[in-house]
């Protein structure tokens, strides 16, 4: 019985629709500039505190629809606004998560940004803030200190390509207070930090590219990888120059930034030191975007002279011309399902491993075999119609 008086007051002798106007008039002259409190929603609407609370936080307790529309009328007039922290602070979830990404300007943190808020909205029905640490190790951390202050329900870590080593500790430290908090922190790759990594699988990576190389007859190669002190790059880089030198394959390498100008400048400067390389492997399709472009540039065939492949399978990997062979890396899957473990999980779960995402070679028109063959040999690959992210 007494569940149920809330959604009768109009039947019992609570102002009913027709006094609701005076209600909401005198709300509405009462308001000043502070923040409305339930109490007023309540009084404006003519219900009870209770009522009133539980139509404004949308707790599936069944209230008659007309009552919901007094109480959220109400709201509006008196300028209400639900307190989320506060809600956090008394148990309850926000609704809300924090993603920091790399950098704005790279078309990969473009995939995940999208697929991360696009997932919150039509399957959790969260708001997910995106933070642009612009590669910075400590703008990351001072983002992540920004969230653990507004109580967000999880953090996704998406940055990469940039120094994960110097201020470890002080990410460590950081990643654990949000824990303590109750803060479910993921990543969308491996920072040695104790948290659940969704992410494809970086030796396998570094094994695949290489068997490639190996597979279409190239000998001697140039590799241009992103910042090196990170264990993304390391796994990658360790894969597959172990598995090139196990089949007599000669390569220089160079650690670049990972952006179409870094990758100009890199392969102007292994032509300048290797001059007769004849494939370029590049860390990101960014980097390869702008090898292509300057080696091109150069007179320089692709792939007849120099055979370029990139990593990522994003939009610059179909700007390219000729249009880029790569690595599908999946960060959209990625994304969400860092996202699907954050709602479904708490804190507790940091322990958890993650998930490995799957990755396969995307074909194009910048890489050509040298083996004679005719073709290129690819094993397990998409073919080029593959749509980029």
């Amino acid at each position: 019985m007494f569940g149920h008086t809330a959604a009768g007051f109009g039947r019992i002798g609570h102002p009913g629709a027709n006094s609701m106007d005076s209600h909401l008039s005198r709300a509405t002259d009462d308001k000043d500039t502070k923040n409305a409190t339930l109490i007023e929603v309540a009084k404006a609407a003519g219900v009870s505190v209770s009522t009133a609370a539980r139509v404004m936080r949308n707790s599936g307790y069944p209230v008659d629809q007309k009552l919901k529309d007094r109480v959220s009328a109400a709201a509006k007039l008196v300028g209400y606004v639900p307190n989320l922290v506060a809600r956090r602070l008394r148990g309850g979830r926000q609704g809300v998560v924090g993603l920091v990404i790399g950098d704005m300007l790279d078309s990969h943190y473009g995939i995940i940004a999208e697929s991360v808020t696009e997932r919150a909205e039509t399957a959790h029905s969260t708001f997910a803030i995106v933070c642009n640490m612009q590669r910075d190790p400590l703008l990351e951390i001072k983002y992540l200190r920004k969230l653990l202050e507004y109580r967000v329900d999880g953090v996704i870590l998406a940055g990469g390509g940039f120094d994960q080593w110097t201020h470890q500790k002080a990410l460590a430290d950081t990643v654990e207070e949000l824990n303590r908090a109750g803060t479910i922190v993921a990543s969308l790759m491996p920072r040695n930090i104790e948290v659940p990594v969704f992410s494809a699988d970086n030796e396998a990576i570094g094994i695949t590219k290489a068997k490639f190389i190996v597979q279409n007859g190239h000998t001697k190669i140039g590799i241009l990888l992103g910042p090196a002190r990170n264990d993304m790059t390391k796994q990658r880089m360790q894969a597959m120059t172990s598995y090139l030198s196990g089949h007599m394959v000669d390569y220089a390498i160079a650690n670049i930034d990972s952006t179409p100008e870094a990758g100009a400048l890199g392969a102007a400067e292994m032509l300048a030191r290797n001059p007769d390389f004849s494939a370029l492997i590049c860390g990101s399709d960014a980097i390869a975007f702008g090898a292509i472009n300057y080696l091109r540039g150069e007179g320089i065939d692709i792939p007849g002279r120099i055979s370029v492949m990139g990593l990522g399978n994003t939009r610059l990997a179909t700007l390219c011309t000729p249009r880029l062979t790569t690595v599908e890396m999946n960060f959209d899957r990625a994304g969400s399902a860092a996202l699907d473990f954050i709602i479904s999980h708490d804190a507790s779960a940091a322990g958890d491993p993650g998930a490995v995402i799957p990755h396969s070679l995307v074909i194009g028109e910048s890489f050509a075999g040298l083996n004679g063959s005719g073709g290129l040999i690819a094993g397990t690959a998409q073919p080029l119609g593959a749509a980029p992210r």
